[in-house]
């Protein structure tokens, strides 16, 4: 007993890497200045010895701090190669029936540095420092502190634990049509879904969870 208390008092890494914050602006948004000229907030992790990077998207456009206990909504949007992921970041052009071609712009880094994901406790933290922060207006207003932790838990995308007897349509709610890459929230193959033992939430305890785009994250300040 004494030995398993050791054990989940120390800290153990689940995965590390490079993680860039990115933000999108909006369509035909050439020059966006503050938050209402951007789409979205993105946060992309590299893994280290992954094949895949992941691009998650941050709910409400902002950005996830260690202090204060505030709790963020994201979601795993891509799940793709390196170079898949940069033409998926790039400006896109589109066709629409009524305004022509339009043009969203490419997503633009503002921060870029190091993340661990660690198992500490009964939590998993996520945890990063930026070496390079971009000096914008929009940067500005994003406010990334250079050092971060936070705490991640997954929700269960069984709508039947939440009330619901079909799952809410977050993804056409939250964002119009031409990123609708995914549909939120996903649901998990058994030997993940089986973890949730019938609750609301999980532990991130293995990054296998952010493997499947569509796969719905909570972020807790860690900080006092």
């Amino acid at each position: 007993m004494m030995a398993r208390t050791s054990a989940v008092a120390a800290e153990e890494t689940l995965e590390h890497g490079s993680i860039t914050f990115l933000y999108r602006p909006r369509v035909e948004e050439q020059h966006p200045t503050d938050l209402g000229d951007v789409q979205r907030l993105l946060m992309l992790l590299s893994p280290a010895d992954g094949v895949f990077e992941r691009l998650i998207a941050i709910g409400r456009k902002r950005v996830p701090r260690a202090k204060g206990h505030d709790r963020f909504w994201g979601f795993v949007d891509l799940v793709l190669t390196p170079d898949d992921m940069h033409a998926a970041l790039g400006a896109q052009v589109y066709g629409t029936k009524t305004r022509g071609l339009r043009h969203l712009p490419a997503a633009q880094p503002f921060a870029q540095g190091m993340y661990d994901l660690m198992w500490h406790g009964a939590h998993a933290h996520l945890r990063w420092h930026v070496q390079r922060k971009r000096n914008d207006s929009v940067a500005a207003h994003l406010a990334l502190e250079r050092s971060g932790d936070v705490i991640v838990t997954v929700a269960n995308p069984d709508p039947s634990l939440w009330g619901l007897s079909d799952p809410p349509d977050l993804q056409s709610e939250l964002f119009d049509g031409l990123e609708l890459h995914v549909t939120i929230p996903t649901p998990f193959p058994p030997s993940l879904q089986q973890r949730f033992r019938d609750r609301r939430y999980a532990q991130l305890d293995t990054p296998d969870w952010l493997d499947h785009p569509g796969a719905e994250l909570i972020f807790v300040g860690a900080g006092d």
